[in-house]
């Protein structure tokens, strides 16, 4: 479990708090975190990735306060919405990378493990270039590579473009806590969580989320709309 407890967080660049108390906990199991464009979906992501530190409040994890916890440690698998590559190397070289960097077997068995990833996500012609992918190869890549090494969660960070092959994908990490971080409530499930205003203003059931939702006059329904 994962518990934020009155976490303020005020970039020095920024006027007003971006966070201004968040309460709420994230269950073992699958949930989601949603708030408008520009209200703070990477930040959140980044306060548990240990990339910035509350101004204030407390973050914990599996009963231990985040602060006390070594980055390397986390356990966190991320998946932003456009993965980061090496883009002059092969595809099967960047799905292979988490196990070379982390020592694990030898270069040929690292190569058949990627390869065998590559084929279950459909990703042909590894050899080529990572700049050579397009948007969506660019994903299935991100997903075999993140699957080369077992995690204990998973944060999705906007990586869905809408609900079409959440759930496939979201399978594939069974056992993990996953966290979906977005703006876009049909995507809700398991835990949810919504953010408002700096603050969390619902945390329960995703069907009641997504009433929440529509109740809140948020930018993300204003673009679309248009």
């Amino acid at each position: 479990m994962i518990v934020f407890d009155g976490v303020r967080l005020q970039y020095p660049y920024d006027d007003s708090e971006l966070f201004q108390g968040l309460d709420f906990s994230l269950i073992d199991g699958v949930n989601t975190v949603l708030c408008d464009v520009q209200s703070g979906k990477t930040s959140l992501c980044r306060l548990l990735l240990k990339d910035v530190s509350p101004t204030d409040g407390r973050i914990f994890m599996d009963g231990r306060q985040l602060d006390g916890i070594a980055a390397a440690n986390l356990d966190i698998l991320y998946l932003p919405r456009d993965p980061v590559f090496f883009e002059s190397r092969s595809i099967l070289y960047n799905i292979e990378y988490p196990l070379k960097v982390r020592k694990i077997a030898n270069k040929s068995v690292r190569r058949g493990i990627a390869s065998e990833l590559a084929e279950r996500l459909g990703v042909s012609e590894t050899g080529r270039k990572a700049r050579t992918l397009s948007a969506e190869e660019r994903k299935r890549v991100a997903l075999a590579r993140g699957l080369t090494v077992p995690r204990k969660r998973v944060l999705w960070d906007d990586f869905f473009e809408n609900a079409d092959g959440v759930d496939e994908a979201m399978r594939l990490f069974d056992g993990a806590t996953q966290i979906l971080v977005t703006s876009d409530a049909a995507l809700a499930r398991g835990n949810t969580v919504v953010l408002d205003g700096g603050k969390a203003v619902f945390c329960g059931d995703a069907d009641c989320a997504k009433q929440t939702v529509e109740s809140l006059q948020w930018l993300c329904y204003e673009l679309r709309s248009k």
